[in-house]
């Protein structure tokens, strides 16, 4: 028994070591926020907790067990921030400390990676989804596509390196998920492009790639594009994407560089034909949009639904046109423009269109109302 205590107390001693300082997380809306990332500036992480380094901090959760963190370096070698997850109820808030002590181990729920073994495709994922995007080595057998893909999961674990891996039929379902959807010349899944004289002017095959950060709560990276012609204007294209754990939805930073003051562009979902159904999200302004796929029976008498939602920062245009579903809008020259991006499948945790419909309303609603974090 004393050894037990011993054990429980040095444990103890450990994780309170080093100054502390509180993180309040309060949430301004009625529904619960659960598993919702929060990110604290690492000037800020420093300025309360002083001896704080990314190898020291740790992040107590209030049941006092230390909870996943992730320190994000946005692709450079000094930190920037510290993220969480935190779950807090409606109307509601919770604290957590942040100390030094010893960092545990925490297992991945965000991953991914340049696959030059399957012709240059960069992978990634969560614990809910998966997506690739197709790259050089592709294009310079004829595939040319730079639309969105999807990988549909039905489990928690990350699939990436298993699907890879040689002799794998990620088009079957093994009881995981599977590769169902079909992107070729289109924006897929979500993507965005130039949207002049009624056309979509779409790039080719990304060029580069940079990992920004890589687990175990966020995947962040970026890819650049060759120049392509929007019209009769030559633009570049840097594409960043960034996915953290239970969450459907990816931020994606589109930043177009040319000879233009404004350029009209659109993000877009491929639409399927007959079964397919446009999502009635009845909110205005038009922010969001959403597609519940037909059912999907290649290689197998049933694949189920896809389902894919797009959130916007601002009103957009919404039409059915081009073979998308597309919400349009402007964007000033040399001015970032972040949207968001999700998907699910009716075989895992999305069964019905209204469960689509519903997670993307809630999308938005967190987006415009996020968690608000002070730090004592």
């Amino acid at each position: 028994m004393r050894k037990i205590f011993l054990l429980v107390a040095a444990a103890a001693l450990l994780m309170s070591c080093g100054g502390g300082a509180k993180v309040k997380v309060s949430n301004p809306l009625k529904i619960a926020r659960t598993d919702e990332t929060v990110e604290i500036s690492w000037q800020e992480v420093q300025s309360k907790v002083s001896d704080a380094t990314p190898e020291n901090i740790v992040v107590i959760a209030p049941d006092g067990t230390q909870q996943p963190s992730q320190v994000i370096y946005n692709g450079g070698t000094e930190p920037q921030a510290l993220i969480f997850q935190a779950t807090v109820p409606g109307n509601g808030s919770e604290t957590y400390t942040l100390q030094t002590g010893r960092r545990e181990t925490y297992p991945a729920q965000a991953f991914g990676r340049f696959v030059p073994e399957r012709m240059d495709d960069f992978a990634w994922e969560n614990n809910l989804i998966a997506h690739r995007m197709y790259g050089p080595a592709l294009e310079a057998t004829g595939e040319i596509s730079n639309g969105i893909d999807i990988w549909l999961k039905r489990t928690d674990s990350l699939i990436i390196d298993k699907w890879y891996a040689p002799g794998f039929n990620y088009h079957a379902d093994h009881g995981e998920g599977l590769d169902c959807y079909k992107v070729g010349r289109t924006l897929g899944a979500g993507a965005m492009a130039p949207y002049a004289k009624d056309s979509l002017w779409l790039g080719n095959n990304y060029i580069r790639y940079k990992v920004l950060d890589n687990g175990p709560i966020r995947i962040a990276f970026q890819l650049d594009y060759a120049p392509f012609l929007a019209d009769t204007v030559l633009v570049t294209e840097r594409r960043t994407i960034s996915l953290d754990a239970n969450t459907h939805f990816n931020r994606i930073t589109e930043e177009y560089a040319g000879d233009f003051d404004n350029l009209k562009v659109a993000a877009g979902i491929v639409t399927r034909g007959a079964g397919g159904k446009v999502l009635d999200i009845l909110n205005k302004p038009i922010k969001m949009v959403g597609y519940w796929e037909p059912l999907n029976t290649d290689n197998e008498p049933d694949n189920g639904h896809t389902t894919i939602g797009l959130v916007f920062p601002c009103e957009i245009k919404v039409e059915t046109r081009l073979g998308h579903l597309l919400g349009s809008t402007t964007i000033p020259q040399g001015k970032p423009f972040t949207y968001q991006m999700g998907a699910g499948w009716s075989k895992s945790d999305v069964p019905t269109p209204e469960a689509m419909t519903q997670l993307i309303f809630d999308q938005s609603l967190k987006s415009e109302n996020p968690l608000i974090v002070t730090v004592k």
